[in-house]
């Protein structure tokens, strides 16, 4: 399965990865030193008001970060949580009409956003978790069967 997602980490570059750990770090730099200086221009201006607003977005921010950090390390772990298929139905944001029109959908976004940013859909990873999903209930029925419980 992993083969099928493309070439991993490991066989990227050193190069590629060092570039591209250094942009992040320029550009977080780069931001972080712009909101510093605003801080300070408002705090001479007076603008204790404004002030205080960016530095409400500061902690947002680190929040958001933090909150990110957490999704990244955990995602395995959270993509094997498993729920009911007619609680799963329930909770769409949209009703759910049928398989085909899903994946038009998700063929649409794939034509729309792969234009700027080509990346790869949550909803091509869902394979894995149902399949996981599917295991633990026959794993689950077959205990039950064979102990009686």
């Amino acid at each position: 399965m992993a083969a099928e997602e493309g070439p991993t980490l490991e066989y990227t570059p050193t190069w590629v990865v060092a570039v591209v750990c250094s942009v992040i770090v320029a550009i977080s730099l780069a931001v972080e030193r712009l909101l510093h200086y605003t801080g300070k221009y408002l705090k001479k201006k007076n603008q204790k008001p404004l002030y205080q607003a960016l530095q409400k977005i500061k902690e947002e921010l680190m929040l958001l970060g933090f909150i990110s950090l957490l999704l990244t390390v955990f995602q395995s772990r959270i993509a094997k949580i498993c729920i009911p298929e007619n609680l799963a139905n329930k909770w769409l944001p949209c009703k759910l009409t049928d398989a085909s029109s899903s994946s038009s959908t998700t063929t649409h976004f794939q034509t729309l956003f792969t234009s700027f940013i080509p990346r790869r859909l949550l909803a091509e990873t869902t394979t894995t978790s149902t399949s996981y999903c599917a295991e633990k209930v026959l794993k689950n029925i077959f205990l039950c069967l064979k102990f009686g419980t």
